[in-house]
């Protein structure tokens, strides 16, 4: 539930900073910032829960791929000033987050309602 609702602000905040016009450069920092956090968060969730390679390898692949972007993102910010509308988030990336968000909170849902749990050896016969 906390995933979701932390997931639903961040969509809310961004939908109505458009809106009303109040973005602001430490916004468009912090925000992208603030996602990668929450996806980690929640990726490091599960592979504790599940523990196989099923989980484990495609959280290394999406954590790197969120590194591999967001560095990209920053070089091309600070190597070619001029080119911000080149690093602008389009729409498909907004879709791939909201179903990556989506996702995860099923995942989080599945794992939290016995889904998958690792084997806990509790030593008694």
């Amino acid at each position: 539930g906390i995933f979701g609702a932390a997931a639903a602000t961040d969509w809310l905040d961004g939908y109505l900073a458009r809106r009303w016009g109040q973005q602001s450069s430490l916004g468009a920092l912090l925000d992208p910032l603030a996602d990668k956090l929450l996806v980690a968060g929640a990726l490091l969730i599960l592979v504790e829960h599940g523990g196989t390679a099923a989980v484990t390898l495609p959280a290394v692949a999406i954590l790197g791929r969120e590194l591999g972007v967001s560095t990209l993102r920053e070089w091309t910010q600070a190597h070619r000033p001029g080119s911000s509308n080149s690093v602008a988030v389009a729409w498909h990336g907004k879709a791939k987050a909201a179903l990556q968000l989506i996702a995860l909170q099923a995942m989080l849902a599945g794992a939290a309602l016995g889904g998958g749990a690792k084997d806990k050896d509790t030593g008694s016969a």
